[in-house]
């Protein structure tokens, strides 16, 4: 014995189609504005937010103060803007926009400044990074230039292994591939050197 199927009406069948192209026309348009939705917001989210997943504990702009030891002034800082990241394993200050840092000798007498695009200052390390257009100038006016530049406070010591030129007086000195010397220049030394020196022929006085 055969049993027969019912038969289902066309007119329901074409709205049972209906009804399932609906709902996928629904799902790839959620889809689509789902996709457009996101990649707007994370167009609207700062790009610095997005690739620097380290938030600062303190952002200061046009920020400005003095470094003492037991006392004395020691250093001079101005910065456009600064970042402080106290919550690392390693805290450090950051200047995005560049600073300058000047010295002072028991006297409050400038002994050396030095400036750069970018920086960062690392406290327990007492160490400082300077990057991009570095210039450092003792109270001689002999001058410092390279792209890159460490001061290590506690050993009064500063070094490059990037290029580095030097004008002092007469003098013109470049370099690359070590650079060291104390923070005033009064003593340096680089691994590979040119350059001119001019010196005074006696006789001809």
């Amino acid at each position: 014995m055969k049993i027969k199927r019912p038969m289902i009406p066309v007119s329901l069948k074409i709205k049972q189609f209906c009804l399932r192209i609906s709902l996928e026309v629904i799902c790839l348009a959620s889809i689509v504005l789902l996709l457009s939705c996101s990649s707007k917001v994370a167009s609207d989210i700062p790009k610095d937010l997005i690739f620097n997943k380290k938030i600062p504990s303190v952002e200061a702009f046009n920020f400005q103060t003095f470094y003492t030891d037991s006392g004395v002034v020691r250093y001079f800082l101005k910065t456009p803007r600064l970042l402080i990241f106290d919550r690392e394993k390693s805290p450090y200050k950051e200047f995005p926009e560049g600073f300058h840092l000047q010295q002072f000798d028991n006297n409050k007498k400038i002994i050396s400044e030095l400036s750069a695009n970018y920086g960062k200052n690392f406290e327990k390390e007492e160490k400082w990074v300077a990057t991009g257009n570095v210039v450092m100038v003792n109270n001689k006016g002999d001058t410092l230039r390279s792209e890159e530049l460490i001061y290590l406070i506690k050993e009064d010591k500063i070094f490059s292994e990037k290029f580095v030129n030097i004008k002092k007086e007469d003098q013109d000195i470049t370099g690359s591939g070590g650079f060291e010397s104390d923070s005033q220049m009064k003593k340096w030394a680089f691994k590979k050197t040119t350059g001119h020196i001019y010196i005074t022929d006696q006789n001809n006085k």
